[in-house]
């Protein structure tokens, strides 16, 4: 055997991983970039592996990221960033002006400037460092090397989710090493199954070495020939593993733990007594060696560092950084922790002691340090002072974390400040400050649960301390979600907040506690109490003019019920809303309010406003392209041009909202339920439930039964032919429908009309008739805008036989569709209203009717609807037939009327025709009433002996037929 080392030992093995990374490197030189997630356990050789196969590769910066809870956030990122300065200076300018740690506790005014939307600037940020990265690389191809993301931030990770969203398109490779199964918090446990999904994102798992490998490594490394039974007893007691390899070959056999411990202190003990002191200051300090700042805090000349440091190079235990010039770092994150491990407890706590006392006296802390410095207070000893000490550095790590909107860092920092004060014995006041501050970290970096929970801790704290714009501080943390127990939570704070009379002499901030409280009742369905506090919220915030007050109280207000807000008060609260959203740098504000105005034009008629504000929200999304807008952008932009036929615009928007919504919306399922349900009106509208072949509607089973959901779950069957089950959906739909909370669901009536129509409900008509209230020119911009709400009157009233409002209604929808440029409705108007003309049977309907007919089909084939343009001409030729013949009977009652004559029951003759035994028994009534007379036996007869009327087209069953055309559902041939 050799002498025990720990230096670098023969590259032998991955021949294949070597060619496969080489590859990865040509493909993005020419243009097809990737993200390679290289991963294996520790020691398997992941790093030098990415080493072989790079070392003759252009354009190559290392980033690596460390075991320390305290390193500032995007680590791994911050050598990239200073190997591309372009890249750098990228950053810098999307940080700028972005200050979220400016807000002040109640969050009424930022002490530096607007306090914008967090997750909008930090997508801007991330976006930013995207393009920048890309645009480097393209002016020459780049490879970024990232290793031990295990041990990466929050932060860095988002960056990487987005860039690998990219940079298949690219000239630029990222390499990822970690260890799997991950150490340390499991970030990257979390990120790893996205990161898979994104494009161009590939991985190599690293196994154990074979015997052959074994076989060579003990050949360049052993004087002599190989035996093969030493071969066979290292290549099992090492599992392949590289780094144990090594180990075992060099220091005989044992436990691989003991043998690398052995190996630790066995090369330690080479090297000279003050060298290993220099090591064991060194692994206080991190992986990573600097040696300006280890002679800082050893108190030793520089070049007696460097020499320590050359002598540990020598013996194996450091290996000079690739990435950094000068820097030096242990040779594998297992021998740093072994030479941390052999120090004993209170020489460990004395050199961390050490080390952040010499810090902060001889280098200096700053806001990159802090945290740092911090860990190093934090695990030298448990006194108050020294525990203070930790707590004030945290919570600086904490403020610059959020101003460069590294928020789950921010909240990280701010529980070990936290812990650290509770520790150090802290009184209320300082705690309830802290509660507050931690929460909201918590609660902007996505954490909920847990930062309501502190918010909560928070206001009770600050009360019992009379700290009155705490408690307010703490209701408002928590906003613009819901989940269990927020309601209550929330409800909770903002009454012990707006019950300390200090508060009303703040208007603004009443008004925002007013608001709050206004918001989560109507979450918890507490909507007549949330009216009265978002009226009186709404009057304060609009007679103080204060920006965000009055973006919180608007959206209160609407959120509260719109009963009695008619289309004019709402489309002005939505410019209230865009207006002082812009000042507060709210983006998701101003979306929510160029929405209430989209839908507020589109009930008006305003064509023009309706685009006036789709523009503005198109531009929104190109200014602050977070993933909700951009989704809300094509969705709006899908559900109007579906309004106006533009039919290959809109299903093309539609399925690029549904692709945003799965891979960057993951989290709410809704956002990809929304393009099924887009499908689903599409099949309605035109007529052809073949759209909805290979559609998301899974979903509909995986939500809540939230009303339309439970509506649109009978209307998919129907529009499936699943006639069955649709019906037995329905019968439970007709009882809900008597709740009217269930009732006046958004987007219910409208949805459950073609089932009405279908099943021929006609008791269930005048609820609903009743719930469509006055007509309105349109709706639905968020899924799929329809035309004028007179329509489904004219539809209900169909359903009755009461063929004078049918016609009435269709006349109306008519009129407002085409002055509205609602094109297909206007299609499906004529059509409704051509066949309520021939069920009322009079004589000039019949031309009239054709006329209608004829104009729906020319229409129908310009807009692209070929299953309107057919039914529009069966249409007219019923009325052509209606004209020469007169018969009575439609074509479906002409059927029915020959079964019963061939002695066929109800049942029998529902089953032959795929009707209902119900509908069969509306034909039969029909038809006896139509010929005069009074029983089956008579109908057979008159039928069986070829007498009476042979052909022609309906007349109460024509209006059926049409209106089951207008609503989509399929009609058996």
């Amino acid at each position: 055997m050799t002498e025990p080392t720990t230096g670098p030992a023969p590259f032998v093995g991955r021949a294949e991983d070597v060619a496969r990374l080489r590859q990865a490197v040509r493909a993005a030189a020419a243009g097809s970039g990737g993200l390679l997630l290289v991963g294996g356990p520790a020691g398997i050789g992941k790093t030098r592996l990415v080493e072989e196969a790079l070392r003759q590769a252009p354009g190559v910066v290392w980033g690596r990221a460390v075991d320390d809870p305290g390193a500032p956030p995007l680590w791994p990122w911050r050598r990239v960033l200073q190997a591309c300065p372009e890249v750098g200076t990228a950053v810098a300018v999307a940080l700028a002006g972005t200050d979220l740690a400016g807000t002040d506790l109640a969050g009424t005014e930022p002490t530096g400037g607007p306090a914008g939307d967090p997750e909008a600037a930090r997508f801007r940020f991330i976006a930013s460092a995207t393009d920048a990265l890309l645009l480097a690389a393209a002016a020459q191809p780049l490879v970024v090397v990232l290793e031990d993301l295990h041990w990466a931030d929050e932060t860095s990770l988002r960056l990487l989710h987005h860039l690998a969203g990219e940079v298949h398109r690219s000239r630029l490779l990222v390499i990822g090493t970690h260890r799997d199964p991950a150490t340390g918090p499991d970030r990257l446990g979390t990120a790893l199954p996205e990161l898979l999904r994104r494009p161009g994102t590939t991985r190599l798992d690293l196994g154990p070495l074979d015997r052959d490998a074994v076989r060579a490594h003990l050949a360049a490394t052993t004087p002599g020939p190989v035996d093969e039974a030493l071969v066979a007893d290292v290549h099992r007691r090492c599992g392949g593993n590289p780094l144990y390899l090594q180990v075992l070959a060099q220091a005989g056999g044992g436990d691989v733990g003991a043998q690398v411990r052995h190996v630790v202190r066995t090369s330690l003990a080479t090297l000279p007594g003050r060298a290993v002191d220099l090591l064991r200051t060194a692994a206080v300090l991190g992986e990573e060696v600097d040696p300006a700042l280890l002679a800082a805090v050893a108190g030793r000349p520089p070049d007696d560092v460097r020499a320590g440091l050359d002598a540990a190079v020598r013996a194996g235990v450091l290996v000079a950084a690739p990435d950094a010039p000068g820097q030096r770092r242990f040779t594998h994150a297992v021998i740093r922790d072994g030479v941390y491990a052999d120090l004993p407890p209170s020489d460990r706590e004395a050199l961390h002691r050490r080390v952040a006392e010499v810090w902060e006296r001889s280098v200096g802390v700053d806001d990159e340090s802090a945290g740092i410095v911090a860990g190093h207070w934090l695990r030298a000893a448990s006194d108050g002072t020294t525990l203070r000490r930790a707590s004030s550095l945290a919570r600086r790590a904490a403020t610059a974390a959020t101003r460069s909107l590294a928020l789950d860092e921010a909240a990280r920092f701010l529980l070990t400040a936290w812990d650290a004060a509770v520790r150090a014995g802290a009184g209320e006041s300082e705690r309830a400050e802290l509660l507050v501050e931690l929460a909201t970290a918590e609660f902007r970096a996505g954490r909920l649960a847990i930062g309501l929970r502190h918010a909560s801790e928070a206001s009770v704290t600050a009360a019992a301390c009379r700290r009155p714009e705490l408690v307010a501080a703490a209701a408002l943390v928590v906003h613009d979600v819901n989940g269990p127990g927020v309601a209550a939570a929330v409800g909770a704070m903002c009454e012990r907040a707006l019950a300390d009379g200090a508060v009303d002499a703040r208007p603004a901030l009443r008004s925002r506690l007013l608001a709050q409280h206004a918001s989560v009742l109507a979450d918890a369905g507490r909507l007549t109490a949330a009216g009265r506090l978002a009226a009186e919220a709404l009057a304060l915030a609009e007679e103080t003019n204060e920006a965000t007050a009055v973006v919180d109280a608007v959206r209160a207000r609407m959120k509260a019920g719109q009963d009695g807000l008619d289309a004019a008060e709402r489309a002005r609260l939505g410019d209230l809303a865009v207006r002082h959203a812009t000042v507060t740098g709210r983006p998701l504000a101003e979306l929510w309010g160029a929405k209430w105005r989209i839908d507020a034009f589109l009930e008006l008629g305003d064509v023009r406003g309706v685009d006036t504000e789709l523009h503005r929200v198109t531009a929104l999304a190109q200014r602050a392209p977070l993933p909700l807008v951009r989704w809300h952008d094509l969705r709006l932009r899908a559900s109007i041009a579906a309004r106006r036929g533009r039919y290959a615009e809109a299903v093309a928007w539609n399925a690029e909202a549904g692709r945003v919504g799965a891979s960057e919306l993951a989290d709410d399922p809704s956002t990809v339920g929304m393009s099924g349900a887009f499908l689903q009106w599409h099949a309605q509208v035109t007529g052809d439930p073949r759209v909805l072949a290979g559609a998301p509607l899974a979903v509909l089973d995986q939500v809540d039964d939230i009303p339309v959901v439970v509506a649109s779950r009978a209307v998919v069957a129907l529009l499936l032919g699943h006639r069955e089950e649709a019906e037995a959906r329905w019968a439970g739909l007709r009882e809900l429908l008597a709740d009217p909370d269930f009732a006046a669901g958004p987007g219910v009536v409208v949805t459950v009309v073609p089932l009405v129509e279908e099943f021929a409900d006609a008791e269930a008509t005048h609820r609903l008739t009743r719930l469509v209230g006055r007509p309105v020119a349109g709706t639905g911009a968020g899924v799929y805008a329809l035309g004028s709400t007179a329509a489904l009157l004219a539809r209900l009233a169909a359903v009755r036989g009461d063929w004078d409002e049918a016609i009435a209604r269709f006349e109306e929808a008519l009129a407002s569709d085409v002055r509205t440029d609602a094109r297909p409705a206007a299609v499906n108007d004529r059509m409704g209203l051509a066949g309520a003309l021939l069920a009322r049977g009079e004589p000039a309907g019949a031309p009239r009717a054709a006329t209608l007919a004829r104009a729906a089909r020319a229409e129908a084939s310009r807009l692209g609807m070929p299953v309107r343009e057919r039914q529009a001409a069966e249409l007219a030729e019923c009325a052509q037939r209606a004209l020469r013949r007169g018969d009575p009977l439609t074509r479906r009652e002409r059927e029915v009327a020959e079964l019963v004559a061939a002695a066929l029951t109800n049942r029998q003759i529902a089953e032959h025709l795929v009707l209902s035994e119900r509908t069969v028994e509306s034909h039969v009534r029909n038809i006896l009433a139509k010929l005069h007379l009074t029983s089956r036996t008579h109908l057979a007869a008159t039928v069986g002996a070829g007498s009476g009327p042979a052909g022609g087209q309906p007349r109460a069953a024509t209006a059926a037929r049409a209106s089951r055309m207008q609503a989509g559902t399929p009609t058996p041939p």
